[in-house]
């Protein structure tokens, strides 16, 4: 079930549909690295991803932008992690909305105090 924000006539209680379309680029992205790897038997235990959406404030409404902050385990080599971002350009969502939405990425990796429960 989808609903619109208050501010454009919907009563909020559900995701909006552009909020259907951040979770899903998140989704993807994690779906892309857990592949690779599970390929090169990499573990990516406590990966954490969160992803936030700006709407945009002036005209047509749309998604201006989405940023995804990735949490990446420690354990992971500086070349691991080159490798899982460079797979994260095959997400087949991210091709085909990075020519309308600006799409950030951050990296960074999980310490003790913030990993995941």
């Amino acid at each position: 079930m989808t609903d619109a924000p208050l501010d454009h006539e919907g009563k909020g209680r559900d995701f909006s549909p552009t909020d259907l379309v951040a979770a899903a680029l998140g989704s993807c992205i994690i779906t892309v690295m857990g592949i690779k790897a599970r390929k090169e038997n990499w573990p990516l235990n406590d990966l954490k991803l969160e992803v936030n959406k700006k709407m945009s404030s002036m005209g047509l409404r749309k998604i201006e932008t989405l940023s995804i902050q990735i949490f990446m385990p420690s354990n992971l080599s500086n070349r691991q992690l080159r490798v899982l971002q460079n797979e994260t350009e095959n997400c087949p969502v991210t091709r085909n909305i990075q020519g309308s939405t600006n799409i950030r990425i951050i990296w960074n990796k999980l310490t003790e105090d913030s990993k995941c429960v």
